[in-house]
């Protein structure tokens, strides 16, 4: 009963803090941090992506993932420029500043995303069992997800 009046309280979600229009990042990308908490304890998924001293860092910490716990790697810049592109491309500055259900939620999941260019534009949007709903930062976890196992050279069986 608790996980259907979750579900439908999600349904539903609303901005908090009202509808503020931030300005479109023209910069390059230099840094990407997103992760979800789906209890008190650890995440359930981080990703923290760096440009800085001409590398790409990529931070992972995804339990699911063979060897992804708390791991960094090297990855090309087109890592980067291709998380950029769907921050752009999704125009996530539209997010909103946070999003909860319409009705209290008791257990659930809260989760955040903060993008910085070097134009000095900072993009951020976080909620509590309530998102923008479009699968856009799902994307980009996936897209990350994907580009750690094959720097790893992880064999998945899905």
């Amino acid at each position: 009963m608790v996980v259907l009046m979750g579900m439908l309280a999600c349904k539903g979600a609303k901005n908090v803090t009202g509808v503020v229009k931030k300005p479109a990042p023209t910069g390059r990308l230099v840094g990407f941090h997103y992760v979800e908490h789906g209890t008190m304890a650890q995440p359930n998924f981080e990703y923290m992506l760096r440009r800085d001293s001409g590398k790409v860092s990529l931070y992972v910490f995804r339990p699911w993932i063979d060897e992804g716990w708390g791991d960094t790697v090297v990855v090309a810049d087109d890592v980067i420029d291709h998380v950029e592109k769907l921050i752009k491309d999704n125009n996530l500055q539209n997010y909103q500043d946070h999003y909860s259900p319409n009705m209290q939620v008791l257990d659930g999941y809260s989760w955040s995303y903060q993008a910085e260019f070097d134009d000095d534009v900072t993009l951020s949007s976080g909620g509590s069992n309530a998102g923008p709903g479009d699968g856009t930062l799902k994307t980009i976890g996936n897209y990350l997800d994907s580009c750690y196992v094959m720097v790893k050279g992880i064999k998945r069986n899905e």
